[in-house]
């Protein structure tokens, strides 16, 4: 996991062959104010989903594991917690694998590490990162967010 502001993305794109694309459609998305809906970077390897939505209750979030992608989770707008825990022997699954989805979700753990985002700050997700976006502040208020899928390997 990292966790950062978009104004430090540049320390960062050294890390993935991909980061240097994915931080370049993020800047231009932002100040785009780019709309809601899914966006093709580099196909399957890299894409991106602009998102608007209220945040919610620890109780009604999913904590989500990926295997084959890297999620960058950056909030343009509104604030919201991610809790991050890495995956191992304690990590209990919840609902299998789906491939076509690249996701399975797991139990909530008081243990992970919460990470309040405000508005330009950035999480990078890596598949041993078990993660539970979308959780409110205080209560629940609206998040314009982007997710940009980054292909694990080459």
């Amino acid at each position: 996991m990292i966790f950062d502001s978009v104004a430090h993305a540049d320390l960062y794109i050294s890390v993935h062959p991909r980061f240097a694309a994915a931080f370049a459609f993020i800047r231009d998305a932002i100040a785009d104010d780019l709309a809601v809906g899914k966006y093709e970077i580099d196909g399957k390897n890299l894409y991106a989903s602009v998102q608007e939505y209220d945040s919610k209750a620890p109780e009604k979030a999913k904590n989500e594991g990926h295997r084959n992608y890297i999620d960058i989770q950056v909030v343009v707008s509104g604030s919201e917690i991610i809790e991050v825990e890495e995956i191992g022997d304690a990590v209990r699954i919840n609902e299998p694998y789906n491939d076509t989805k690249d996701v399975e979700f797991y139990e909530p753990s008081p243990d992970a590490c919460r990470l309040t985002l405000f508005a330009g700050d950035f999480a990078i997700l890596f598949p041993h990162d078990i993660h539970r976006p979308g959780m409110a502040v205080e209560e629940s208020a609206p998040v314009k967010k982007i997710v940009v899928k980054v292909k694990v390997g080459q």
